[in-house]
């Protein structure tokens, strides 16, 4: 129970930092300074850098739920990496549907609200691909029990963040 608690903390905890960096990236962008770095690159810049923090955070959180044997670790970890590089390109389309979003609220219009609306769903098409994709080649290497905990923490880990992303993202005008 108390791994349960530390994990979802954690996971709270990565989720909000995350929130703020795209809550940043959203903000009105003052007049640029003469000399001063560009707003747009450096909102692009903070939510990298959110994002390999989140990625750190998330294989600690990983790890510590669990609890692999080192054969376990031999055969999972390689595959880990794969499989969060497919889904870091879906956390890029994410992020350019965000930006894209923020850069157009005051006007959204409808075809670019339905061009961002389309482009979110083919996003969860991607990750539930991605997920079943892994699946068999998770199994070769944990036992079933390991692997329904990977992924349910996993599926807490990206319900965390959505959320808060949802916090912060406000609804179309």
């Amino acid at each position: 129970m108390e791994r349960q608690k530390w994990l979802l903390g954690s996971a709270c905890l990565v989720a909000l930092v995350l929130v703020c960096q795209l809550g940043l990236a959203q903000q009105p962008a003052a007049p640029p300074q003469p000399g001063a770095a560009d707003p747009r690159a450096q909102a692009a810049e903070d939510i990298q850098l959110t994002r390999t923090l989140i990625d750190s955070q998330r294989q600690l959180l990983v790890s510590g739920g669990l609890e692999l044997t080192p054969k376990e670790m031999q055969g999972f970890w390689p595959l880990y990496r794969e499989y969060r590089l497919e889904m870091a390109k879906l956390g890029d389309r994410m992020v350019a549907v965000i930006t894209t979003y923020a850069e157009n609220y005051l006007d959204l219009k409808d075809e670019m609200a339905g061009k961002l609306l389309d482009e979110y769903l083919g996003i969860e098409k991607g990750r539930a691909s991605v997920k079943t994709k892994y699946l068999p080649k998770f199994k070769k290497v944990l036992p079933a029990n390991k692997l329904v905990r990977f992924y349910q923490i996993e599926n807490k880990l990206d319900i965390a963040v959505l959320a808060e992303i949802a916090q912060a993202v406000p609804l179309a005008r």
